[in-house]
């Protein structure tokens, strides 16, 4: 009764949202569902939620790790190719993630070993987690009230798209959510033929 209740919630959070503009997280999570391979490895940090995604498999799920480690999913997605070069990997991570995981070692890496993964920047164009932990900790002070909260926006963003292409692989900005499943589609064929993809897919600012 409890997993038809969670299934429920998402269904309906997912027909709520999954029109909206930038895209929500939780319709990023279910359009990886729907193309994964059903052994996919997934390597999230602050990338596609948990609660969303359907791991049917073991070992395939890594993220939320206790000590923290920001930008450890790069890493770990290159570790789990490595462990495991028969199944997919895709590493999703917010864009401040993405920028502490030192993307151009990884795609460098990636190309030397021969280790082909999705990567899925969701972008929101901030510290979500800096600003989420400023709110909840003073709700009421004065980063709360500000029109900006300082050290959170990363603003102009990058085109994050564009650094796995200095490393032979191929790039993709999504912005609508309409455009996701064709590109996680293209991208994961090009991964299948040994080419590493990365999608900067433009997110709404959630938790």
């Amino acid at each position: 009764a409890m997993r038809e209740e969670i299934d429920a919630r998402r269904r309906k959070l997912i027909e709520t949202v999954k029109d909206q503009t930038p895209i929500h997280p939780a319709w990023l999570a279910t359009c990886i569902n729907q193309v994964k391979s059903e052994d996919a490895i997934v390597i999230s940090e602050l990338g596609a939620p948990l609660a969303m995604l359907n791991l049917s498999k073991p070992l395939s799920y890594m993220g939320g790790l206790l000590s923290g480690g920001l930008g450890f999913e790069l890493g770990a997605g290159l570790g789990a190719k490595l462990a495991a070069p028969e199944r997919e990997v895709i590493v999703t991570c917010g864009d401040g993630s993405y920028m502490f995981g030192n993307p151009v070692p990884y795609h460098y890496v990636a190309r030397a070993e021969g280790l082909p993964t999705l990567t899925v920047v969701a972008n929101n164009q901030q510290w979500l987690a800096v600003r989420q932990s400023t709110l909840d900790v003073f709700p009421d002070g004065h980063a709360a009230k500000a029109n900006v909260m300082a050290l959170t926006e990363l603003k102009p963003s990058p085109d994050y798209e564009k650094v796995v292409e200095t490393c032979g692989g191929r790039g993709e900005k999504v912005e609508g959510p309409k455009q996701l499943i064709p590109a996680l589609e293209r991208s994961l064929e090009a991964v299948r033929a040994g080419t590493p993809v990365t999608l900067n897919v433009q997110t709404q600012a959630r938790r």
